[in-house]
């Protein structure tokens, strides 16, 4: 079970209003928005949440179906992904993506998330030039749920390559220092 954790709300993502900016003709966060929705469309009990400021995308998560969880006046990263991993499911890996991030299509985030499932890793990891996404174990709740100032849970990935399914584009695990031996 994963909970798809969509984060339009922090400092970066909606100062000066970036995710509601207009880029190749539609709003930078509907890139998030389409992606997560196509991959919950093929991936049975995934579910979506996006966290965000009052009044912010409300009609658009109605529209797409997500859950919403409202943060007021975050002041950092690690309070959006704090918020977002308390509002997931009991048991449910928690996998982050930034709306900034329009890199990331629906074909890649699920064949990443399948990956990972196949896997039986506790921790995943898309590729930087794939937008940074990341997933983690139900286990690793507390050490999320510690997070501080900017920290967005990268951390947790030292020290765990071997533990981490690392995935670079469809149908390839990266070959780089993450992939387990």
């Amino acid at each position: 079970m994963i909970d798809l954790i969509l984060l339009a709300e922090g400092p970066k993502e909606l100062d000066g209003g970036k995710l509601l900016a207009e880029e190749d003709g539609k709003p930078l966060y509907l890139h998030a928005f389409q992606a997560a929705r196509q991959t919950a469309d093929a991936m049975l009990g995934l579910r979506v949440i996006v966290v965000t400021r009052p009044g912010v995308l409300d009609e658009a998560v109605r529209a797409f179906g997500f859950n919403k969880v409202v943060v007021s006046g975050c002041r950092s990263l690690s309070e959006a992904i704090i918020a977002g991993t308390k509002a997931a499911r009991s048991g449910a890996s928690r996998c982050f993506l930034s709306c900034g991030q329009r890199e990331v299509t629906g074909e890649r985030l699920t064949a990443f998330l399948q990956g990972y499932i196949l896997s039986g890793r506790p921790l995943g990891r898309m590729s930087s030039a794939g937008g940074g996404v990341m997933v983690f174990a139900p286990y690793l709740l507390p050490q999320l749920l510690a997070l501080k100032g900017e920290e967005d849970g990268s951390q947790l990935f030292s020290g765990r390559e071997a533990r981490t399914f690392s995935y670079d584009r469809p149908g390839r695990e990266a070959a780089g220092p993450e992939k387990a031996e």
